[in-house]
């Protein structure tokens, strides 16, 4: 499975665990999902602060950035040196 494909599963996610009948099996399921995102969430950080940091040491300035990731300019500064907002 791809990126693209990856990315429309999760987005499908809380609708599945919502239709579970049993309240305590749908919390359950909702809990571990978010626990799975969080370890996800951390994977993709740890990938993405180098990535940015290199950018930076290649002469990308933090408003170039920010512009094509989205993200403001200070967001860029924290990632590019490894804060955590």
């Amino acid at each position: 499975m791809g990126i693209p494909e990856t990315l429309t599963h999760l987005r499908k996610l809380p609708k599945s665990a919502a239709e579970e009948t049993d309240p305590l099996i749908r919390a359950r399921i909702v809990g571990e999902i978010l626990a799975a995102l969080a370890e996800v969430e951390d994977a993709l950080k740890a990938v993405r602060q180098p990535a940015v940091a290199e950018l930076r040491e290649q002469g990308h300035t933090v408003r170039a950035l920010a512009a094509e990731l989205g993200l403001s300019p200070a967001r860029v500064d924290q990632i590019a040196k490894g804060k955590r907002a």
